[in-house]
């Protein structure tokens, strides 16, 4: 007890303890991610697959001669089950004759739930007409690609590369698994900060009270 309040009573302790919690804290999710996935590989749930367009369920879409054709404004490609496979990115490439626009994934988490603009994910695109998307790790019950939003009276056409699951260039290293992102680092600064800040105030109207 004696040592905490002696380091405490260094200028600085409260938001240094409070920055090496959260790195701590973020070291061992890296770690508990990764034990995670090397799991599912082992258990052949994690592996890289690659599936045709017509593997997927068509909505507001038809085939023909390798091409695509929008029917109506909401074209869609539906894997309806995942089938317990463990999904954490899907890539694909395609080349439309005219801008796409919104381009997104859907997943649900539960047999027979809708899809929600709360469970969607916006592709990185890797240059080429190849997109990326990275999936949040839960559980997934079944997936929506909406390829295109064509805009009013309007057709789409577009040809698309088969659908590749966990592509291996895709996914992290092991040391990647303890790189934040962009957004990730921004909280990794501002929440231990914000603790520290609000520690800092319950703590002095604490001693004032007393």
């Amino acid at each position: 007890m004696k040592a905490l309040q002696k380091w405490f009573s260094h200028r600085g302790a409260l938001p240094l303890t409070a920055y090496l919690l959260a790195l701590v804290c973020w070291l061992v999710l890296g770690a508990a991610h990764l034990a995670s996935d090397t799991a599912a590989r082992a258990q052949g749930r994690l592996t890289e697959e690659t599936m045709a367009v017509t593997d997927w369920q068509l909505a507001g879409l038809t085939l023909a001669d390798g091409t695509l054709t929008t029917l109506d404004g909401d074209p869609q490609i539906i894997l309806e089950n995942v089938d317990g496979r463990v999904v954490r990115t899907i890539s694909y490439t395609a080349q439309f004759d005219d801008e796409p626009r919104e381009v997104c994934l859907y997943y649900t988490t539960k047999i027979g739930e809708d899809y929600s603009a709360d469970r969607r994910v916006f592709p990185k695109s890797a240059g080429n007409g190849r997109y990326i998307y990275t999936l949040p790790r839960t559980s997934l019950a079944a997936l929506r690609l909406d390829p295109c939003s064509p805009e009013e009276n309007r057709t789409v056409t577009f040809t698309m590369s088969d659908i590749t699951l966990n592509a291996a260039d895709t996914l992290p290293a092991p040391w990647q698994y303890f790189v934040p992102g962009w957004y990730q680092a921004f909280c990794l600064v501002l929440y231990p900060a914000l603790a520290a800040a609000a520690v800092s105030i319950v703590g002095a109207v604490v001693r004032k009270r007393k």
